[in-house]
């Protein structure tokens, strides 16, 4: 059976006669500089609140999900990974891809736009976009000072993200969380 590809043509419209960029569902979007983005995302992060982000996630979740054919579940993550690692590019957020330590998935992502300090934005986008076309609730912890984020079941993210900002690096947080003290 062959997997389904993502194909990038026509993602974008530019209307410029009537001054309107849109994806190729119809969706509305603005094009903005990250040097105007960043300071939002920073007001965000200090107010607690990624709420917008995490629905931009939803958003290209429900896009990479509505071009696999069937259900992400049923797929293998690298395949969904494409699709959602082209979207991502698409949108300028970087470039995404899998990492598989045993039983847990860590996403790379490589030239992250600077939009905030500790890439909170980015985990709040790959939340929402994995948790969109998972079906379950999902957090993706920025792990130490890398470009990681590790998949997690949301109702331990507190304490991973607690671990990862005493240090521990990716290794010894999947460790841990293969253990009891992770349950």
């Amino acid at each position: 059976m062959s997997q389904p590809q993502f194909d990038p043509t026509g993602f974008f419209q530019f209307d410029l006669a009537r001054g309107s960029v849109t994806t190729q569902n119809g969706a509305r979007v603005l094009v903005l500089s990250e040097k105007v983005l960043a300071p939002l995302i920073a007001t965000a992060v200090r107010g607690g609140d990624l709420t917008a982000v995490r629905e931009l996630g939803n958003q290209f979740g429900a896009y990479v999900a509505s071009t696999l054919g069937q259900p992400a579940t049923q797929l293998p993550p690298e395949v969904v990974m494409a699709h959602a690692g082209s979207v991502m590019a698409l949108y300028g957020w970087g470039r995404v891809q899998l990492e598989r330590w045993g039983d847990a998935l860590a996403l790379d992502v490589e030239h992250i736009p600077p939009l905030d300090s500790e890439n909170l934005a980015v985990a709040a986008l790959l939340g929402g976009m994995f948790s969109t076309f998972s079906g379950s609730e999902v957090a993706c912890v920025p792990v130490a000072a890398s470009r990681r984020y590790l998949v997690v079941d949301s109702a331990v993210a507190e304490r991973v993200w607690t671990w990862a900002k005493n240090g521990d690096g990716l290794g010894a947080i999947v460790s841990r969380l293969s253990s009891s003290e992770g349950a």
